[in-house]
């Protein structure tokens, strides 16, 4: 049996550790042993004694509209226990773990807290949640408040991923307001009022006026899971991303070879061939410094902003630092806006996380001015959650977002990443990122592809020169693949740049290849990576059929 997640608690366990029990019909429902063997009903449980709790498996299209009773916590996947005669409802975990009735020392208040053991509504007073149906509170008797499970346990200091210069401590009672803030404190991860009755996270600075929900400061994007109570702050290294040789030369760290600085005025030597090493664009749509290499039969480029990228940083959707890589022949996914990449990323420090992201999403901070909005965006929230990106109009809800909390306006990682100008060899002036322009009846038109244009999604223009053009069209359906050799599992490929007169058909959908790179493998053009993808998928089915069949 492989590693697996077990269809009751829902946690993963290794099968070489762990006996566990396998369908035999199905071969998809795994179980650990013990859980396997749990009993079907509890009786006269300590949370919930008057009546007895049933075993039941959630349905596969349960929502997250119903908690557990005892830790507050979603009722997400695999079994719980649930009463037979009312609403109370436990998950598997926390009916299987010995009942705790009383804490002595818990870290969230100062005194001795008791288990209530008749379900109720409440208002957690450590972290302000409402839990309207019948759940556990634990309070005090000392002072009366009352507490759910899971903040028993807060943890007293952290850093978050939000505010990573200073640490955050809990408080049970809110620092006093300063004196521009007239009526209420803002949290600084979901930018809604701090209720100053209910616990919260604090910076410990006391000219940094930063405070958190407990419940958005313990988010697993936006805090590590390490409590810092009593550990010294150490200072953080800092590498610098190059060493200064001479006026206008360096030497960065990814390059063994001096760079030379030239001027935005002195880059006619660049073609479409030639990509930034880091952000993967052609160093032609940028108006800007560039570094160049100054050795025999060097082609390495950088621009300068990307040359001074900072080797590690804090990352405002991931708990842990990140340290800045050049990817080499592998081709990398960035984990925030899930496209190919084959420039420099960022990768976490931590040797168990695989997070990665490409400099161009790392980029991003809050808050962020947006070149097509008037308003600053956060990050509020993790995922789309069903609402449409005001900059492509898709509305997956696996997409990372940043959103304005002013209007409804909200930006997927894939629009508010793309570069707010690039130069077109055909117009003088750059072209700026724009979107919802009012047409006022009249038809736009692509001045590239000659395709009629939709003002509601963003697109390119020089509002000098009247010219408007497609975001594909300028920057490709892959703008972060620059021309080399590279492997994506074992499958290998190539990159070129697509700057002759000539333009090869693909040889998948047969269109002409019109984007600055094309792609080639076994002696096939391919216009974009979808192509690509599509003939690897069906080459490996085409050889799973042969084998099927000898």
């Amino acid at each position: 049996m492989s590693d697996f997640d077990c269809g009751m608690c829902g946690s993963r366990q290794q099968a070489s550790t762990t006996e566990g029990y396998e369908c035999t019909f199905c071969h998809a429902g795994k179980f650990h042993k013990e859980c396997a063997e749990s009993p079907l009903e509890l009786r006269h449980h300590p949370y919930h004694p008057p009546h007895s709790l049933a075993l039941r498996p959630l349905p596969q299209d349960h929502g997250l509209h119903e908690t557990c009773s005892c830790c507050g916590d979603n009722l997400e996947i695999g079994c719980v226990y649930r009463c037979t005669a009312c609403r109370f409802v436990m998950h598997f975990i926390c009916a299987m773990k010995p009942p705790v009735l009383e804490v002595a020392q818990p870290k969230s208040h100062g005194h001795k807290l008791f288990l209530l053991p008749k379900p109720r509504p409440f208002i957690c007073d450590a972290c302000g949640s409402l839990f309207d149906g019948p759940s556990l509170p634990w309070g005090c008797l000392e002072c009366g408040v009352m507490i759910h499970r899971k903040c028993i346990d807060l943890p007293r200091v952290i850093r978050i991923s939000r505010h990573p210069q200073h640490r955050l401590s809990y408080v049970f009672s809110p620092p006093p307001l300063p004196p521009h803030v007239s009526s209420s404190w803002s949290c600084g991860v979901c930018r809604k009022t701090v209720d100053n009755s209910y616990g919260m996270y604090s910076c410990i600075k006391d000219d940094c006026h930063y405070v958190v929900h407990p419940k958005c400061a313990t988010r697993h994007d936006v805090w590590d899971g390490e409590d810092l109570y009593g550990q010294p702050e150490e200072p953080e290294d800092i590498k610098e991303p190059f060493e200064v040789i001479d006026d206008k030369i360096i030497r960065h760290f990814s390059h063994e070879h001096h760079l030379k600085l030239n001027d935005d005025d002195d880059d006619t030597s660049f073609d479409g061939s030639h990509h930034c090493q880091a952000c993967a664009l052609p160093i032609r749509f940028h108006s800007g410094n560039i570094y160049s290499c100054i050795g025999c039969d060097c082609d390495f480029v950088i621009h300068e902003k990307c040359a001074n990228l900072p080797r590690k940083l804090w990352y405002m959707l991931h708990p842990h630092r990140l340290k800045l890589m050049a990817c080499g022949s592998d081709m990398n996914e960035c984990s925030v806006c899930f496209r190919g990449f084959c420039g420099f990323i960022y990768a976490c420090c931590k040797a168990d996380c695989r997070f990665t992201v490409d400099v161009d999403c790392a980029s991003v901070s809050e808050p962020y001015i947006h070149i097509t909005h008037p308003h600053p965006l956060f990050s509020t929230t993790v995922w789309m959650n069903g609402k449409a990106c005001s900059g492509c109009k898709t509305n997956d809800d696996y997409d990372k977002m940043m959103q304005c909390i002013e209007c409804d306006f909200v930006l997927c990682f894939k629009c508010i990443s793309l570069p707010p100008r690039v130069r077109y060899n055909q117009d003088r002036h750059p072209l700026v990122l724009g979107v919802g322009e009012d047409a006022k009846g009249e038809s736009w038109w692509c001045e590239i592809c000659d395709g009629k244009m939709d003002t509601e999604v963003m697109y390119y223009t020089c509002d000098i020169c009247c010219v408007t053009v497609h975001l594909r069209c300028v920057l490709g359906e892959n703008p972060h693949m620059k021309p080399g050799r590279y492997s994506d599992l074992s499958f290998q490929f190539e990159v070129a740049a697509n700057n002759t007169c000539c333009r090869p058909l693909c040889h998948l959908c047969g269109r002409r290849c019109a984007f600055p790179v094309s792609f080639e493998t076994k002696g096939y053009r391919f216009c974009a990576r979808s192509c690509l993808s599509n003939f690897r998928r069906s080459e490996l089915e085409k050889l799973i059929f042969r084998s099927a069949n000898k």
